[in-house]
């Protein structure tokens, strides 16, 4: 049995890769060409919850079988990631080869690499005023995945921990470049955004309507299993709805759920899968501007499609570099 790395995953993945892949993965959704089941989660009760995600790409370069099992823990804010665990692949011929990669890596990842696809497809093109509401790993992978889509020149954050947002901002400028201003309260930080990334452990929601720009594009990322909330339901009543899966996102989103309940949202208009963006000549971007949302909550063909092309960069990096 083969493992392949955090180190490896890193390697293999560049932003642009992240994002052909993210396509690709989509597009697989969106024709029909993936089985996969919802996301089966279980709770713990102090703080930590496990979730699996089986699925099976039936043809192309990614066929075959997986299943990504992760436990996800809120309770260790000091840890390099709340995420810990293994997609595990079946070779798609009769081989029986199987090899274990790090799902954390590809999970931050691919999370990211889904809201900078959707940003590229729905927000405005000169957008350049990035806000992300959040601290850890996942608020850096969206940094980097934004400024691979976007000319940004101005970036606003925000943390339920003073310290950690002041933390977050030391590296954005580092790591981007730009002027980075740190916010004391959600609104605050999206006031003029034109990108607000969500990516938090909230369950209680921290954004409403009356707080968001006239024009923007939100990508509502951390809330991806019942029970946890960023954004109130009212947002969903102000902006286009844009999610990876309709069936993924009524299952685990609460706030979409109780969007339904208080009348802010209907079912006959459950949202426009990415795929189907993909898919279509319709060119979001060409329109007026507007208030647009992609909520995400993670689909197991994104694991298994990056976590193959991961394999295969492996394969092809060994062959070029033999012992």
């Amino acid at each position: 049995m083969q493992f392949i790395s955090r180190k490896q995953v890193e390697q293999a993945l560049s932003p642009l890769k992240c994002l052909q892949l993210s396509r690709d993965a989509f597009i697989l959704v969106s024709r029909g060409k993936v089985k996969q089941t919802l996301r089966s989660v279980i709770a713990s009760g102090k703080g930590s919850l496990m979730g699996t995600m089986p699925a099976c790409i039936e043809e192309g370069p990614y066929a075959g079988f997986g299943l990504k099992t992760v436990k996800v823990d809120f309770s260790h804010s000091d840890r390099h990631t709340s995420h810990e665990g293994c997609i595990l692949l079946y070779d798609a011929s009769d081989k029986g080869d199987i090899v274990l990669v790090d799902a954390a890596s590809v999970t931050e990842l691919r999370t990211a690499a889904a809201s900078a696809l959707a940003t590229e497809m729905l927000a405005a093109q000169n957008a350049s005023h990035l806000a992300v509401l959040g601290t850890g790993v996942q608020a850096r992978k969206h940094v980097q995945m934004m400024m691979a889509v976007r000319p940004l020149r101005h970036i606003s954050v925000w943390g339920r921990s003073a310290a950690s947002a002041s933390v977050f901002a030391d590296w954005c400028r580092q790591h981007s470049g730009l002027p980075v201003t740190v916010a004391m309260t959600p609104a605050q930080a999206i006031s003029d955004a034109d990108i607000i990334c969500t990516v938090t452990a909230s369950n209680a929601p921290f954004l409403s309507s009356r707080d968001l720009p006239a024009h923007c594009h939100i990508n509502a990322v951390g809330a991806s299993a019942p029970g946890f909330q960023e954004i109130s339901p009212d947002i969903y009543a102000a902006a286009e709805l844009y999610v990876d899966s309709r069936e993924s996102v009524w299952h685990s989103s609460s706030c979409l759920q109780q969007a339904k309940q208080q009348g802010f949202l209907s079912q006959d208009n459950p949202g426009t899968e990415t795929g189907e963006l993909l898919t279509s000549e319709i060119r979001p971007t060409a329109l007026k501007p507007r208030r647009t949302l992609f909520k995400s909550v993670g689909l197991a063909v994104q694991d298994l499609v990056f976590a193959r092309s991961v394999v295969a960069w492996n394969k092809t990096s060994m062959n070029n570099n033999p012992d």
